[in-house]
């Protein structure tokens, strides 16, 4: 069996992030625990995502609730989109009811 590739994991990273329902985010810690790895590799794939359409990273956000930064578009943009889709944000905070746990979702029938 052969090691999984920074590409592979970036991949199943992509996969997770497409299960964050609009109006909610995930933690980068959330989803690094379900797959194992550290979390600024989720960040460091999440920075490289060339498709934000399909993969919406900007559901993504620290652990603490912060935000976090957009590339290439910036954090007031990523703050403008998670609004737009009806999360609620005060102080680049994230409001914790919109938090989701990634676990829970693939648990779900």
């Amino acid at each position: 069996m052969r090691k999984a590739t920074l590409r592979d994991i970036c991949q199943a990273i992509y996969i997770l992030v497409q299960l964050i329902p609009q109006g909610y985010v995930a933690s980068y810690s959330n989803i690094a625990r379900l797959l194992n790895i550290h979390p600024r590799v989720v960040a460091s794939c999440l920075a490289r995502n060339k498709n934000i359409i399909v993969v919406p990273c900007h559901r993504v956000v620290h652990s603490n609730m912060r935000i976090g930064g957009y590339r290439p578009l910036g954090r007031e943009f990523k703050r403008k989109l998670l609004q737009l889709e009806g999360v609620s944000i005060n102080n680049d905070l994230v409001v914790k009811s919109r938090l989701i746990n990634i676990l829970e979702l693939l648990e779900k029938p």
